[in-house]
């Protein structure tokens, strides 16, 4: 993908509040050095509050520095306030680069002295924050990801045109149900006339987080395209099992164990038959082919996704009888959902292709599992955090450059 333009920023920040565009604005600000900007940007994450806001006496700034910052942050101010980027792109375009304050000759250097002993090895002391399902998995995928990611959190991970494509599917999906709860083939023409609506509506509002203007057209077509299967997988579902959404984008946060999980399930449907629930995950990437499939990497405890969702249900007091993944990538097929349905700890697995079950033992051991990674982490006893031995844990990790202890990917071998 490619970086951002100065406009781009400018616009996110302005109309979205986007700090990491912000930040990016800041460093492109040629009026002050490179490494006030990191020491400025350092201080607002360390003290939770934005580049706009933070005092300007806790930085090393000289006097011309020190006005060009505060006029810097008076931009910044006034392109959020009014929504206009006009103000901060004016700015930092026009700026001149910074000089020295002073021309003094440095004194001549010192002999370094001898350098320290390195400090015994300790353990890394873990954030203290709620566990997430996404955050359990990369620690089993990775262990070095997630000390890079949620230990030192080095740098803003940029949007890429998958990820943006997700979030806008999610958020003209989110729109579209809070219209539509009991969805019915009577409605098929009216729902498919507003989700198309929402989508095209959804993908103009994010725009900015894709790489050009052809590709922002491209990922909404597909998405229309897509949202055409959907409707139809919809109307069939409600035609077989007839039921009501009844959360949306629902933040939880249970506790599990000890430990405080959070996370935001995409949906929630409550089944007339029985007043049972089923939680749905959307997903715009690559899933599991099969039910038995996606079972079994619950049971080696490699995806905890679901069954967080389905303990989060179940402790708030509601019954869970489907656990399903729906597929939203590919608008050349229809939508069949990977979907397992809960069953009792003595019952055979049953598998049919994309439809299956899966066992409360399995979902217990899940829970339980959960709970020995939330104690190994927060029990500050990790000394070390290797790397995956699989070369495809790192096709689309960030920190690939940073990493030496990264597996090398097996060489291609062609055959006659």
């Amino acid at each position: 993908m490619l970086r951002p333009t100065i406009a781009q920023d400018a616009s996110a920040w302005s109309h979205r509040g986007d700090r990491a565009a912000l930040e990016r604005a800041l460093l492109a600000y040629s009026a002050i050095s490179p490494v006030t900007s990191a020491a400025a940007i350092a201080l607002a994450r360390a003290t939770e509050r934005p580049l706009t806001a933070i005092e300007e006496a806790p930085l090393p700034l000289g006097g011309r520095e020190r006005e060009s910052f505060a006029a810097w942050q008076s931009a910044a101010s006034d392109s959020r306030a009014a929504g206009d980027p006009s103000s901060l792109l004016r700015l930092v375009e026009s700026a001149s680069p910074a000089v020295p304050e002073s021309t003094t000759p440095s004194a001549p250097a010192e002999i370094p002295p001898a350098p320290l002993p390195p400090e015994p090895p300790r353990p890394v002391a873990t954030p203290n924050r709620p566990l997430s399902a996404s955050a359990l998995n990369m620690f089993v995928d990775c262990r070095r990801r997630w000390f890079f990611r949620y230990v030192c959190d080095p740098i803003e991970e940029p949007d890429s045109s998958a990820a943006s494509y997700g979030t806008a599917f999610h958020a003209a999906l989110e729109s579209f149900h809070a219209e539509f709860a009991r969805p019915s083939e009577e409605l098929r023409a009216e729902m498919a006339q507003r989700l198309d609506a929402l989508i095209v509506d959804a993908f103009d509002r994010a725009r900015s987080t894709f790489a050009t203007v052809v590709e922002v057209k491209l990922q909404t077509q597909r998405a229309r395209r897509t949202a055409v299967r959907y409707i139809d997988w919809l109307c069939e579902r409600a035609r077989q099992l007839p039921f009501e959404v009844v959360g949306i984008e629902r933040r939880v946060a249970p506790t599990i164990g000890e430990h405080q999980f959070v996370g935001f399930i995409d949906r929630i449907d409550r089944f007339d038959a029985d007043g049972s629930l089923a939680v749905i995950d959307y997903k715009t990437g690559s899933i599991a082919e099969s039910a038995k499939e996606y079972r079994e990497r619950v049971r080696r405890f490699e995806d905890f996704q679901l069954p967080f969702y389905y303990w989060s249900q179940e402790i708030a007091g509601e019954h869970v009888s489907r656990l399903a993944l729906l597929p939203l990538k590919d608008h050349t097929l229809p939508i069949v959902p990977i979907e397992l349905e809960v069953v009792g700890g003595g019952a055979a697995p049953r598998d049919n292709g994309a439809r299956g079950t899966i066992s409360i033992l399995d979902l217990e051991r899940a829970r339980d599992r959960m709970v020995e990674i939330g104690d190994e982490i927060r029990g500050e006893r990790i000394a070390h955090f290797p790397a995956s031995d699989d070369p495809e844990a790192c096709a689309y990790c960030i920190y690939t450059l940073s990493c030496t202890a990264r597996p090398q990917p097996e060489p291609e071998r062609f055959s006659r």
